[in-house]
């Protein structure tokens, strides 16, 4: 872009031009004295000869055919020729060829008058041609045509300024032509005089539409006001204004504009206009905020790792405190007489646990990176559980699950599910910012074939989520846009527009498929469909009454110690030998002594220091064969199904009860018959 008063190649050039102009404006008028003087003074040839000789100009004189009578001296620097070698010649013949047509042309109106300034080029006698400029009269007698009278100058320079001119108008005419940005002046009155084609292009009309036009019939009022403020500031303060930009709009299309404009001056410094360049912004400032919500939607999800990452933590923390009340609780049932009237108070607690377990695994579920595989799962006990789950922070919403009805499983990512629910429950949430109702409905259904062809699937069984609000509802045109990546219609820093998206296609991938429907004032439904599994739901209810006792030398390994001294007490009261550890260091001294004698390893998988994993590997260097049950808050992650499928014999979640210990331990010892090999020292 061009600053205010900084020089320019055109601009130089016709300053240069209008200089010769008023030299050559001036010489006419001294050629003009000098051929009334002329006239004037025939008589008195010694002064004639003094002015004719003095003048850088030639004066001439032709008969009535052409022939030259008089030329002055100085002819000798235009063509390299004296007087003597050009008096008698016809004066035509001076002129180039070209010239000489064009001469011919309007030969009456300069032996009339009627044409006395014309310019032409005459041949040097050794080097080309010269531009001279001719001003003649015609000399009448009696209404008698008796020749010409004139005056040439010499305006080679002139030409060559103008040439020079030209030239490097078409050169910044083709730069300016070739440019990007638009490119514009504009006098002080608003007018355009110059527009290239990609401003033509910008503003969406042609060039002769805009040339001698105000710019304020291109744009709206308010855009027309700004722009005008800003020629205004550059005017009085000559600073440039330099990528300022502004709202337009084309074709009813908004736009984002960009302008940098500069004073124009003339040869005495006086304004006369403005020129700039206009840039359409638009794609970039729609990349800069595509980017800014990339941006937000990165931070979002980092927001939601991190969260994910925190709630995993507390989770495994919490699991461990319910696997102290759990192994406490099993301690006091397993001592208690039968008849006891706090026997009941005890089951309540355990069931308390339960409920806290469960808790914590739905934490672990949306804490998890890598969901679980596919399970055949009760759909109404899910969408229970997470619904209660949802409404516990919500408590300024209904939420109303008694319309429960399916009674066919489907095969599902449970965790996944969840997540689908949760965005949907979210977003129902967030359309009654005055509270509502919330209302859950699952059932049977059966769907043919025009039912499922708009999705690609198969009829047959199909099990459905209905999940309706009673917000603010969306518009039709909205609809077919809400399972778009990235699009919502939160405010900024409420929504990534990727819930629904990402509900969509987890519901895809299950092999079903979701709609929605809603009325702008009354609220939303979406319905999902999920085909039905022909496979029953595993139960995981205990179907032990007591746990099973056995002999052997079990070693514990935990950091905290509490888990270690309770899962003690506990493999002690089912007839088992027990050893101690609080670190993996500890584990490996005391199996690499007593590796002969320890049956089984207990091992916590996350532990400061060396961890599970680790502390595994080292096992195996001691004892390949050695028996190892895992145990951990977090669940069956990828770190414990990478060590199951590296020779663990099992897992079990905390909390865990002390039947499911016994089971889970008798197993892994059925499978190779314990050794007790002499007593081991007891370890707390």
């Amino acid at each position: 872009m061009e600053s205010g008063r900084t020089a320019n190649p055109i601009e130089d050039l016709r300053k240069a031009l209008e200089k010769e102009t008023r030299k050559r404006q001036a010489l006419e008028h001294q050629l003009s004295e000098a051929l009334t003087l002329l006239q004037n003074t025939m008589k008195d040839r010694e002064k004639f000869r003094n002015l004719v000789e003095d003048t850088t100009a030639v004066i001439f004189a032709t008969d009535p055919k052409g022939m030259i009578v008089y030329i002055s001296p100085i002819i000798h620097a235009f063509t390299g020729m004296y007087p003597e070698d050009l008096v008698g010649r016809e004066f035509m013949t001076l002129i180039h060829p070209e010239d000489q047509r064009r001469l011919q042309k309007v030969h009456e109106r300069v032996i009339t008058g009627d044409l006395r300034s014309i310019e032409y080029r005459i041949r040097h006698k050794h080097h080309g041609y010269c531009w001279v400029r001719s001003f003649s009269r015609p000399l009448v007698n009696d209404g008698v045509f008796k020749g010409l009278r004139g005056v040439m100058v010499d305006i080679s320079d002139l030409k060559s300024a103008e040439a020079a001119f030209r030239e490097s108008e078409k050169k910044y005419q083709t730069i300016v032509e070739s440019i990007e940005e638009g490119y514009f002046q504009v006098d002080l009155k608003g007018y355009l005089t110059f527009v290239n084609t990609p401003l033509c292009r910008i503003v969406g009309f042609s060039r002769d539409q805009l040339l001698l036009t105000h710019f304020r019939k291109y744009f709206s009022r308010p855009t027309a006001r700004y722009l005008f403020g800003l020629f205004n500031r550059v005017f009085r303060s000559g600073i440039p204004a330099t990528n300022q930009d502004f709202e337009a709009r084309r074709n009813d299309q908004r736009m984002i504009l960009e302008i940098s404009a500069s004073l124009v001056t003339n040869g005495d410094g006086q304004p006369t206009g403005f020129r700039g360049m206009l840039r359409d912004i638009t794609h970039l400032r729609r990349a800069e905020e595509e980017r800014q919500e990339l941006e937000e939607q990165l931070h979002h999800a980092q927001r939601i790792e991190a969260i994910g990452t925190l709630a995993g933590g507390i989770a495994h923390d919490f699991n461990n405190i319910l696997m102290g009340m759990q192994g406490n609780i099993s301690l006091m049932l397993m001592r208690m007489p039968p008849a006891n009237p706090l026997i009941q108070k005890l089951r309540n607690m355990e069931q308390y646990v339960k409920d806290g377990a469960s808790l914590t695994r739905q934490l672990l579920d949306f804490a998890r990176t890598k969901q679980r595989q596919t399970a055949v799962t009760d759909l109404n006990e899910l969408v229970r559980k997470t619904a209660d789950m949802f409404g516990r922070t919500k408590r300024e919403i209904t939420i109303n699950t008694e319309r429960l009805k399916a009674s066919w499983p489907v095969r599902v990512n449970p965790g996944q599910l969840e997540q689908v629910l949760m965005n949907l429950f979210v977003n129902a949430w967030q359309a009654m910012p005055e509270g509502g109702r919330l209302t859950i409905e699952t059932e049977d259904d059966t769907l043919d074939m025009k039912s499922v062809h708009p999705f690609g699937l198969n009829p047959g069984r199909y099990v459905t989520i209905r999940v309706q609000d009673t917000g603010m509802g969306m518009t039709e045109a909205l609809l077919p846009k809400i399972f778009n990546p990235f699009f919502t219609t939160k405010e900024r820093g409420r929504g990534t527009g990727l819930g629904l998206s990402s509900a969509y296609g987890i519901i895809k991938n299950h092999r079903g498929f979701i709609k929605a429907a809603s009325q702008v004032g009354k609220g939303s439904v979406f319905t999902i469909f999920l085909p039905a599994s022909a496979s029953p739901v595993q139960s995981e209810t205990e179907t032990m009454l007591e746990p099973l006792s056995g002999a052997g030398t079990i070693l514990v390994v935990d950091d905290e110690r509490f888990i270690t001294e309770i899962t003690g007490e506990w493999l002690r009261e089912l007839g088992y030998q027990v050893i101690g550890a609080s670190s993996g260091q500890e584990a490996l001294a005391i199996f690499e002594t007593h590796r002969d004698a320890i049956d089984l390893v207990i091992l916590d998988m996350v532990m400061p220091g060396m961890n599970g994993s680790e502390t595994f590997d080292r096992l195996q260097a001691l004892n390949a064969d050695v028996n190892v049950l895992l145990i951990s808050g977090y669940g069956l992650d990828g770190k414990v199904e990478k060590i199951h499928g590296l020779g663990c014999r099992g897992f079990l979640q905390k909390p865990f009860t002390i039947i499911q210990l016994s089971e889970k331990i008798k197993s892994i010892l059925a499978k190779r018959p314990p050794r007790n090999i002499g007593v081991v020292r007891r370890m707390e």
